[in-house]
């Protein structure tokens, strides 16, 4: 795939799904039962999209370059006690790292802001 997207999981109507949208191609989606499946609609869509652009003359939207320096990764994080010993318990029982639950709390939570305002 050429541009930047993001996935997330939604329901509609009881029936869980993944879906995958291009962050410059409005309106240009994939859908799956998993993220896989999801992304690889996704990539044939651009496709098909970026084809109907160029035969229609709809502007095709650059891909603004990221500064890889801006961001590294890693931050310091503050909070309750009780709120870090509920997070270690959980992540914990779940088999995963501390940092493993709390990048997945932020991917859900962006997840669910993108799908609400973006």
């Amino acid at each position: 795939m050429r541009y930047p997207f993001h996935v997330f999981q939604t329901e509609v109507e009881g029936h869980v799904f993944w879906v995958a949208k291009s962050n410059y191609l409005k309106g240009c989606v994939g859908q799956g039962d998993v993220q896989e499946d999801a992304i690889r609609e996704l990539a044939e869509n651009e496709e098909a999209w970026l084809e109907t652009a160029h035969e229609t003359g709809i502007p095709i939207p650059e891909i603004e370059p990221v500064n890889p320096d801006e961001y590294s990764g890693k931050m310091t994080l503050r909070m309750s006690p009780a709120i870090h010993r509920e997070a270690a318990m959980i992540a914990k029982e779940e088999g995963i790292s501390l940092n493993q639950y709390i990048n997945d709390a932020v991917v859900s939570k962006n997840a669910y802001m993108l799908r609400m305002y973006g």
